[in-house]
């Protein structure tokens, strides 16, 4: 795992890592929001911020007060919000 920080302070081969680390997990695999936004292409800010003001965001779950996400969710949403796929 890499150190926690201010994403801003990641540097993009650590982001990088961060998402190449997801791909290959299993699908119940429990990620830190910074993983997951080095996943989805987003800052973790930004999961933040769907997480208090988004009903329809990403399933997340809390665990001794940190909010971790599962691969699985993750692809959930990427596949919620994928739009003109072709038949």
């Amino acid at each position: 795992m890499i150190a926690k920080k201010p994403w801003a302070k990641y540097t993009a081969q650590e982001k990088e890592l961060m998402r190449t680390a997801v791909v290959h997990a299993p699908p119940t695999s429990p990620f830190p929001p910074e993983y997951a936004a080095a996943y989805l292409g987003k800052s973790s800010s930004t999961l933040q911020h769907m997480r208090s003001h988004s009903s329809d965001g990403i399933v997340y779950s809390k665990i001794g007060g940190h909010v971790v996400y599962r691969k699985k969710d993750l692809d959930d949403y990427i596949e919620k919000n994928t739009y003109g796929r072709l038949a």
